[in-house]
C-alpha cells in the first residue's frame, strides 16, 4: 500500500469519528420517555438511549444546570417528580420554576406546574395513560430560562401509505352504531303439529283397499283406504280430516287394522316448525318474539322468523332446551327432517360511540383501539360496554369523529411490538 492510499484511509477514519461525535449528542436530545424511580423503562426501545440521572429518570442538561424528569407511580397514580442539579450537585427545588407540556395524539395538550415536595418538584396532576406524547420542559432558575423538547412514545407506530394499503388495514370513523348480539343454535325442521292429523280407522278390521301412497297430496274428506269391519263384515271408507301430504303410511292391503292405531299421517306443510336446541347458559337470554335468521345446513334455503315457543323442560341427553320458530312454507322448500342453523338476535341497541370488533386489541393490560392520523397509529385504552357481533360500544377512551383502524389492527400491534414502542412497568 502506497502512502497516498494510507492517507486516504486515515481520512475516512477521521471523518467517521467526527460523524459519530456529531450524531451521538443529537440522538440524546431526541430520545423516548425517561425511566422513573418506579422502574419505568422507556417507550420506543428502537430509539437511542437517553441520559439517565441518579433516580433513573431522563437527565436534561443546559449550561451547567440540569433537571431529572421521572414518572413516579409506586402506590399512587402516575405523577411527575423532577429533581434539580447545579452541575452534578443537588439543587434546592424551591429555587426552580418548572412547567411541562405534553402534546398528545390529536390536539390535546396537558400542562403541569410544579411545587416543592421534600427534595423534588411534584407535578400538579396525574400523567394519564398512555404515556405517549411530545414533551416540552421549561425551567427558570437564577433568572435564566432553560428549554427542552423530546418525543416520548408508547404504543405508537407509523406505516407508509403503501404498507397500509397492502397489509389489509382498514381505516374508518368512530360513530354511532347498532350493537347486535346473536346466539347461534342448531336444530331441524319438523311438521307443524297444529296442522297434523293421525288417521285412525273407526272400527278394527281387514284393509281391503289402499288408495294413497307416501308423499301423495290429499284434500279434506278424500278417501285414503277401505276397511271391512271385523264384526259387521261391512266395508267403510277411511277419509282424511285435513288437506295436506301423506308423510307416514302404516297400512297395506289385507293387513288387519287394529283399534286405535294410526294407518296414515297427514300434514299440512304450508307452515313448519324449526326446533332449535339452545344451551342452558344462553336460554336465559331468549324471549318470545325475538327475530331469528335460519338456513339449511347446505345454506341453500334461508328465511327470517321469530321465536313462538320456549320449552319449559330440557333434554336429558343433550342438556339443551328447545326454542321454536314457525316458518311459512308455501313452496315446500323447508322439508321436515332437514338440519338447520339459527342465529337468534338477543339484543340490539343503538349506541353513540362504537367501533368494529376487528379493531380491538390488547396492549399491556388494556383493551385498545388504534387511532389514526395520516400514517401514524396510536394505541388508545378504552372502556367497553355492550359487545355485539359486528360492533362494540365504547364508554370511555375515544370519541365519535376520530379515525381508527377498523380492520387489520393486529398488523399495527405486531409492528409496535417489533419496534419496541412499549412501556414496561
Amino acid at each position: 500500500m502506497n502512502r497516498k492510499q494510507q492517507l486516504g484511509i486515515a481520512g475516512l477514519v477521521l471523518l467517521a469519528g467526527v460523524g459519530l461525535a456529531l450524531v451521538v449528542p443529537y440522538a440524546r436530545q431526541g430520545v423516548p420517555e425517561s425511566t422513573g424511580e418506579d422502574g419505568h423503562r422507556g417507550h420506543g426501545g428502537h430509539e437511542p438511549q437517553e441520559i439517565k440521572g441518579p433516580h433513573g429518570g431522563r437527565l436534561l442538561r443546559d449550561d451547567g444546570f440540569a433537571v431529572e424528569v421521572t414518572i413516579f407511580e409506586r402506590g399512587v397514580p402516575p405523577e411527575f417528580r423532577v429533581y434539580c442539579y447545579d452541575g452534578d450537585s443537588p439543587l434546592d427545588p424551591a429555587r426552580v420554576q418548572l412547567t411541562i407540556e405534553l402534546a398528545r395524539f390529536g390536539d390535546r395538550v396537558d400542562t403541569f406546574r410544579f411545587s416543592k415536595r421534600e427534595d423534588y418538584l411534584r407535578g400538579d396532576g396525574t400523567v394519564e395513560e398512555p404515556h405517549s406524547f411530545d414533551v416540552k420542559v421549561v425551567a427558570e432558575e437564577h433568572g435564566r430560562t432553560h428549554r427542552w423538547e423530546y418525543p416520548s412514545y408508547e404504543g405508537r407506530t407509523e406505516l407508509s401509505p403503501e404498507a397500509i394499503q397492502t397489509s389489509g388495514v382498514v381505516i374508518d370513523t368512530i360513530g354511532p352504531a347498532t350493537v347486535t348480539t346473536r346466539i347461534r343454535a342448531n336444530g331441524r325442521v319438523v311438521p307443524n303439529e297444529d296442522h297434523l292429523a293421525q288417521v285412525i280407522p273407526r272400527y278394527p278390521g281387514i284393509v281391503k283397499e289402499v288408495r294413497k301412497r307416501l308423499g301423495d297430496r290429499v284434500e279434506p274428506n278424500e278417501v285414503l283406504a277401505v276397511v271391512e269391519g271385523n264384526e259387521s263384515l261391512q266395508r267403510y271408507e277411511v277419509r282424511s280430516p285435513i288437506a295436506g301430504m301423506i308423510i307416514r303410511k302404516d297400512v297395506t292391503p289385507g293387513e288387519f287394522a287394529r283399534e286405535g292405531e294410526s294407518i296414515y299421517t297427514v300434514a299440512d306443510l304450508s307452515t313448519v316448525w324449526a326446533d332449535l336446541n339452545v344451551y342452558h347458559e344462553d336460554f336465559q337470554r331468549l324471549g318470545l318474539g325475538q327475530p331469528v335468521s335460519l338456513e339449511t345446513s347446505d345454506a341453500i334455503v334461508s328465511a327470517e322468523g321469530t321465536i313462538v315457543y320456549l320449552s319449559p323442560v330440557g333434554s336429558e341427553n343433550t342438556q339443551t332446551l328447545l326454542a321454536r320458530v314457525e316458518l311459512a312454507n308455501p313452496n315446500g322448500a323447508w322439508r321436515p327432517g332437514l338440519f338447520v342453523t339459527g342465529e337468534i338476535v338477543v339484543e340490539g341497541a343503538t349506541v353513540p360511540v362504537a367501533v368494529r370488533t376487528g379493531a380491538l386489541q390488547t396492549f399491556r393490560d388494556w383493551d385498545v383501539v388504534f387511532l389514526n392520523a395520516g400514517t401514524i397509529f396510536q394505541a388508545m385504552p378504552v372502556t367497553l360496554g355492550r359487545r355485539g357481533d359486528e360492533f362494540v360500544e365504547v364508554l370511555e377512551g375515544v370519541a365519535a369523529g376520530q379515525r381508527y383502524a377498523a380492520e387489520g389492527s393486529f398488523i399495527i400491534k405486531a409492528d409496535i411490538g417489533k419496534s419496541g414502542a412499549v412501556h414496561e412497568h
